[in-house]
């Protein structure tokens, strides 16, 4: 039996970066139609989200690696020329079209056992009239928005105590239905989903993947995307199997005696940490990381922020649920990656009406960056690309910088 190889944080963290497509500056590649693909294959996904504090999180998230771009190119590459759908990668997300057996695996075993099991899940089901309502009308009248069925409004204690609201049955019905693989998100209007039967969506002749292949995506796709992991960096990065721990450890166990990964050890971690081989046979060739961005707070590297702490030294939260008072940074807070180090946070503001985007602060973390012209440099053309790329014609700056940077 050969070694354990060792490796050191610098290059452990140097391959993260560069499979999450964050080692080259911003814009060093143009987002093309394959560099979107190969950024979906790459790290598995773009999470969807409805905040648009900012943008929304998978512009966003592009927006960090590749700059500026065309955002209704890349809703024809996911709606018209379809290399890619939406459903349960991470949470919801645009995965790539190659992902589609996985998905079809999911979709027919739905609910999975953990939904199941949840307190939840018996308030959220839905009668199976309800659904024949839903199919019935998309069937007839073609793409339907999730506005277009009824709305009333039901209730339901959530696990904290309180209520938690629901919407209607047809509503419910539609969530339902869309995650068991019957119909499928034809495109987007004013980013609300517009739903169609999955048959008209979704390529003809895709077969679902087996058991074996859809339990390995959790740790296969988590393992592209990371480089180097433990499986606690990969609980929680890619969600759908939604798989307990002593399946995960069988499945890390048969893929160890498989060859599909190895085992190494990285200097300062506690633990095994698994790789895929020809990220191990490429190691001598990963640039160091170069650049200032503008991290968004539902970006695949952050999906398992327990990783960015430990590897990163950086603690991240969404305090978006969190009360004004008790937040301490802000609503929705932008890390800073700065030449392959999370550096600090900023709290943006896109106030859309009036053409501004506004900085409400901005926290450094590292001692002497106030003082570092290049950090300045970059964090100032990195506020002023997102600043274009988002249309606000005027920037506005917390009091004190950027004199305090330079």
């Amino acid at each position: 039996m050969s070694a354990t190889i060792s490796l050191d944080l610098r290059t452990v963290v140097g391959l993260w970066l560069h499979c999450q497509g964050l080692s080259r500056p911003r814009g060093a590649v143009r987002l093309t139609r394959p560099a979107f693909t190969g950024y979906l294959e790459q790290a598995g996904g773009l999470q969807v989200d409805t905040i648009n504090v900012v943008d929304r999180a998978h512009y966003l998230t592009l927006w960090s690696r590749f700059g500026a771009y065309d955002r209704a190119q890349v809703d024809a590459w996911i709606y018209h020329d379809r290399v890619a759908y939406e459903y349960w990668g991470h949470e919801a997300s645009v995965l790539p079209i190659s992902h589609l057996p996985l998905g079809m695996r999911r979709m027919r075993r739905f609910p999975p056992p953990a939904w199941r099991e949840a307190s939840w899940w018996k308030h959220y089901r839905v009668s199976p009239a309800a659904k024949r309502r839903v199919l019935r009308r998309l069937r007839g009248e073609g793409p339907l928005e999730s506005a277009d069925f009824k709305g009333g409004q039901a209730s339901t204690q959530s696990a904290s105590g309180g209520v938690m609201p629901l919407p209607g049955e047809d509503k419910r019905a539609l969530q339902l239905l869309w995650h068991a693989g019957r119909v499928a998100v034809r495109g987007r209007r004013h980013f609300r989903r517009v739903y169609d039967l999955a048959e008209r969506v979704y390529p003809p002749g895709v077969t679902p993947a087996d058991a074996t292949a859809f339990e390995d995506s959790w740790l296969l796709i988590g393992l592209r995307g990371n480089g180097v992991a433990s499986e606690r960096h990969l609980v929680n990065y890619w969600t759908a199997p939604g798989l307990k721990a002593a399946r995960r450890r069988r499945i890390i166990n048969r893929n160890l005696k498989e060859g599909r990964i190895v085992e190494v050890r990285v200097d300062g971690q506690d633990g095994p940490f698994y790789a895929l081989p020809e990220h191990m046979d490429s190691l001598g060739s990963v640039p160091q990381a170069q650049g200032t961005t503008l991290i968004c707070p539902f970006d695949a590297l952050l999906w398992q922020r327990r990783r960015a702490e430990d590897l990163l030294g950086f603690q991240y939260r969404v305090e978006i649920y969190v009360p004004p008072a008790k937040r301490t940074f802000g609503y929705y807070v932008l890390p800073i990656l700065h030449d392959g180090r999370l550096v600090g946070r900023l709290d943006p503001k896109h106030h859309r009406s009036a053409g501004v985007l506004e900085i409400k602060a901005i926290y450094l973390e590292e001692a002497g960056l106030q003082h570092d012209v290049g950090f300045a440099a970059g964090l100032r053309e990195a506020i002023a690309s997102l600043a274009s790329f988002l249309g606000a014609v005027e920037l506005r700056l917390p009091s004190g910088w950027p004199a305090k940077l330079v």
